[in-house]
């Protein structure tokens, strides 16, 4: 490679390294062509790339934007995955795609500046995605307003009952005194308890 295609190579790595919102490095010595192209669809989707770069270059791109830490990483046929949009669904293409293809070895990476393990990239991966984490968050703040609605509703019907039984009464010709009209609304008041337990 001529000396201004590295340096035009190691300029574009380091825009790309920039731009990431985290990086992952894996050896991909022993995947066929068909298996790299499967890989780097499913990356797009998720909003990620795949690189094969000569290590040399990629490693003083490293340097060069600060991110020494994965030099310990760029040992043999390594590739390095470009996360640009959600971590999560990245790292879970990442760690199924190892599972699939042995050849595949996950090494480690980077998320805001901070170093990852595997470990921690399969901790990531094991994240439900945001859609439903939302899901649960709104369904979490909705149910204790069904709650207060479901009472509410059983103290206005109670109430409404009472009432019923009152003018019932009277139309019967039933006297109606204090005592009963406070024992009405007693009884009430505890069936609205009992339903809300």
């Amino acid at each position: 490679m001529v000396r201004e295609d590295k340096v035009q190579v190691v300029k574009d790595l380091e825009e790309l390294f920039k731009s990431a919102n985290a990086l992952v490095l894996a050896e991909y010595r022993g995947l066929t062509v068909t298996q790299q192209t499967k890989l780097r669809r499913e990356l797009k989707n998720a909003g990620a790339s795949f690189n094969v770069v000569k290590m040399s270059l990629a490693k003083r791109a490293a340097e060069n934007v600060g991110l020494d830490s994965l030099n310990e990483y760029f040992a043999g046929p390594t590739g390095v995955a470009v996360i640009e949009s959600d971590p999560v669904e990245a790292a879970k293409v990442l760690k199924q795609f190892s599972k699939d293809n042995e050849a595949f070895v996950v090494k480690g990476g980077l998320m805001d500046s901070e170093p990852l393990t595997l470990d921690q990239i399969n901790v990531l991966a094991e994240i439900e995605p945001r859609d439903v984490l939302l899901a649960k968050i709104a369904g979490g703040f909705n149910a204790p307003l069904v709650k207060v609605a479901a009472g509410a509703k059983a103290v206005i019907s109670k109430a409404g009952y009472a009432l019923n039984a009152l003018v019932d009464k009277k139309a019967s010709g039933e006297q109606v005194s204090e005592a009963t009209n406070s024992n009405d609304e007693e009884v009430a008041s505890e069936e609205v308890k009992k339903e809300e337990e």
